[in-house]
């Protein structure tokens, strides 16, 4: 009798707070009408249709190109299909874009193959034969068709002409079950949605960007004039998320928060099995380090081309002899050089792992001036319900990379000294996952 009470009881009270759910949901979205009524001699308002296919004319009426899609999700991937929805929606907002057969008959030209990067070369020959005023280079980190569907993507706008500068650089990794909903109502299950979605969320992002810039009448539009002057990022200071905090890291007072470094970011060392993690992980300091700081940070083209020019192989990482060549006026000219190892780079839907290493370089003292270790996976300090989880590699990695940049740019302490060189250590990190870096180069990394 008491079970079937309890039961009784239960069940009463869930349908009265689907009944209070339901009745506060059409509350929340009732619709007002407003009716205008017009006063003795006064004429009723026109309303004006909005076309909401067509957007505003962007400043100069700048012309973009858009480049294939780089494949670095070690998968086969829709890329011709991924392009297509990237153009459709920049010309739904308002992007005067290149036409595709122009731009493949400018490839053969100057056998064009890489497409994750533009150098100086390339971005002049743009600008002088195409008319080109800005280079949009898309990178695929992830797909997966399968239930759950994901996709991350990495976008940037770079500016054409002999020194092409990054304009704007943004990310998005998404994933179908990240936002179940009620009932799994919200579940998404269709690549194609997930794809429009994460579409819509980038080109959103560099409208809001590329709007807000100035326009210049009667002269090829260049962004690298204004840019200059303001800097790319906002250099904000936000509060450090502890949950992504590295094992250890140190930093050298030699480093000036203050300061405007120009800063070349290298492709880390690939020691997972997952292919082009290094590619990855640098892609994502490059977008961080442009939008959260004052740095100047070259555009990856241009870091792939310097190194092209002094044939570094770099095995082991940037030896002391190849940052001197690459922070040399004569190659990139840049103050801090950026190097780092990623150990483990697994994208599983269930629970997805990051593990890296990073360390940057400063130009005259020719010492390494900030380092960490650092990892994290997907159920890291989840407890109840999923609450805090990570569904995505992308997402993952972005906010470690954040919270390292948050390390490396805080103001100094009070109590550093001129030569301190302090490893700090978190205790509630436990020790970095061990290596065995034998089977990893036999697997392919």
């Amino acid at each position: 009798m008491n079970c079937w009470t309890s039961f009784f009881s239960k069940a009463v009270l869930l349908i009265a707070l689907l009944l209070l759910a339901g009745i506060w949901g059409c509350a929340r979205y009732r619709t007002e009408i407003t009716v205008f009524v017009p006063s003795p001699g006064e004429k009723e308002k026109e309303v004006e249709e909005v076309d909401r296919e067509e957007a505003a004319p962007l400043p100069g009426d700048i012309l973009i190109a858009v480049l294939p899609v780089e494949n670095v999700s070690a998968t086969d991937a829709p890329l011709d299909a991924i392009e297509q929805s990237i153009r459709i929606g920049l010309a739904r907002s308002g992007f005067r874009l290149l036409d595709g057969a122009a731009f493949e008959q400018f490839r053969k030209k100057h056998r064009m193959r890489y497409i994750g990067g533009l150098n100086g070369v390339l971005g002049e020959a743009m600008q002088r034969e195409l008319g080109v005023d800005a280079v949009l280079i898309t990178s695929l980190e992830a797909y997966q068709e399968t239930d759950p569907p994901q996709i991350s993507l990495i976008a940037r706008l770079v500016s054409s002409g002999p020194k092409p500068e990054i304009i704007w650089i943004d990310s998005i990794g998404l994933s179908g079950d990240e936002s179940r909903g009620l009932l799994d109502l919200k579940l998404i299950r269709d690549p194609s949605v997930l794809l429009d979605k994460a579409v819509d969320g980038l080109i959103g992002s560099m409208v809001a960007v590329v709007q807000t810039k100035p326009s210049r009448e009667g002269e090829h539009f260049s962004f690298a004039e204004f840019w200059n002057k303001g800097g790319g990022g906002t250099a904000t200071p936000s509060r450090v998320n502890k949950k992504y905090l590295p094992y250890d890291y140190f930093r050298s007072p030699l480093i000036d928060p203050e300061k405007e470094y120009a800063v070349a970011i290298l492709p880390m060392l690939d020691l997972a099995v997952r292919k082009q993690a290094g590619i990855i992980a640098q892609l994502h300091y490059v977008r961080e380090l442009f939008n959260s700081t004052d740095f100047k940070i070259l555009e990856p083209g241009v870091v792939r081309q310097g190194l092209l020019e002094i044939r570094a192989i770099m095995p082991f990482g940037p030896s002391l002899a190849e940052t001197d060549l690459i922070t040399s006026d004569q190659l990139l000219g840049v103050d801090l050089v950026f190097a780092g190892k990623v150990f483990d780079y697994q994208n599983t839907s269930f629970n997805p792992k990051v593990d890296y290493s990073m360390q940057v370089i400063e130009k005259t003292s020719r010492r390494v001036v900030f380092g960490t270790r650092t990892f994290s996976t997907g159920l890291d300090r989840v407890f109840f319900y999923d609450f805090g989880r990570v569904y995505t590699a992308h997402n993952l990695l972005r906010e470690m990379a954040k919270v390292t940049v948050q390390l490396l740019t805080s103001p100094p302490r009070r109590w550093d000294e001129p030569e301190d060189f302090i490893v700090h250590r978190f205790p509630w990190r436990g020790e970095p996952p061990a290596r065995n870096y034998v089977m990893v180069a036999a697997a392919g990394g």
